[in-house]
């Protein structure tokens, strides 16, 4: 009897998970909150297998040199990074003693956030620094006097450019905020390429939008374009999600990515754009430029700080 006893238990404790997800699936049919938790637990299973299988840093060792390519066409691409993160916030800040209260802060406001489609650490928003620096760019946008800024803000003469962004928030948020009064003044959309997903292995690196669809903007994001909730804000309007085609693999390849970007820079489709701006990440863009630069080019792309490119660096 105490053999039965022992199976059944085993039955049981397996039985109990089972039923459990079952019945967040059924509950997810009714009630959106519970959707989104369902959607959260998918994307931290996915993000957890990035983060111990993943071979998106796994380049060619040996590719062409672009010294050596004979060029066919050519086109400007100013590439914006972006600004701070949450993440960064917690992780990049060092782990000295006021590490854990950072971290603290995080789980509890993640916590809070779990029934619905916003996180800290999934697809990680800007910090209110990151707001902070992404309206830095905006100004800079409006205002600046280099040779990049009449392209940047939209002017006719400066010639023809497509605005394009990662799926994940905290660059298209950056981009959005930056590019706020060019979007408004032109009617024009940010295009969301999923080729310019970030190159890593972390969690902040799974994107909360779905396939053809933008992510949710943050509370802080939101606020930076004197929005209130996620409701208010049209995203249809300011956001072309065509190519954005969800989530990178976890047997995918960041080359991959970078050789797709190329692809749609010179696609037909983009024939009537000589300039194309493209808001992303630090690595994505390092990787870029040691593969796609001539090996022995000393550009400007290749200055970074401590291992990455400066925070709304152009």
């Amino acid at each position: 009897m105490a053999g039965s006893g022992s199976i059944a238990l085993v039955i049981f404790v397996g039985l109990v998970p089972l039923i459990a997800i079952l019945a967040l699936w059924v509950g997810s049919l009714y009630d959106k909150r519970l959707a989104n938790v369902l959607y959260k637990l998918h994307l931290l299973r996915e993000g957890g297998g990035h983060m111990l299988f993943s071979t998106d840093k796994k380049f060619p060792k040996k590719t062409p040199d672009a010294a050596d390519v004979q060029e066919e066409a050519s086109k400007q691409i100013i590439f914006v990074r972006h600004a701070e993160s949450a993440w960064n916030l917690v992780f990049n800040k060092g782990f000295g003693k006021d590490f854990p209260g950072r971290l603290g802060d995080a789980l509890k406001k993640e916590g809070k956030l779990f029934s619905t489609l916003d996180s800290v650490f999934v697809d990680s928003p800007l910090s209110k620094l990151g707001t902070d620096q992404a309206d830095g760019l905006q100004r800079f946008i409006e205002t600046g006097d280099t040779e990049f800024n009449e392209l940047l803000f939209g002017q006719p003469d400066a010639g023809k450019s497509i605005i394009v962004s990662s799926n994940l928030r905290r660059a298209l948020s950056t981009c959005t905020i930056g590019f706020w009064n060019r979007l408004r003044r032109t009617q024009e959309k940010i295009h969301v390429l999923s080729s310019l997903q970030e190159v890593t292995f972390n969690v902040d690196g799974m994107s909360l939008a779905k396939p053809y669809h933008s992510p949710q903007l943050a509370d802080d994001e939101l606020a930076a374009l004197d929005y209130h909730s996620p409701e208010d804000f049209d995203a249809d309007r300011y956001y072309n999600c065509s190519e954005n085609h969800g989530n990178k693999e976890i047997k995918s390849s960041g080359y991959k990515r970078l050789v797709e970007f190329c692809d749609w820079c010179f696609d037909e489709k983009q024939d009537e754009y000589d300039n194309i701006i493209a808001a992303g990440h630090s690595l994505y863009f390092r990787f870029f430029f040691q593969y796609f630069l001539p090996k022995a080019s000393t550009h400007v792309s290749k200055k970074t700080q401590d291992g990455k490119l400066f925070r709304c660096c152009l």
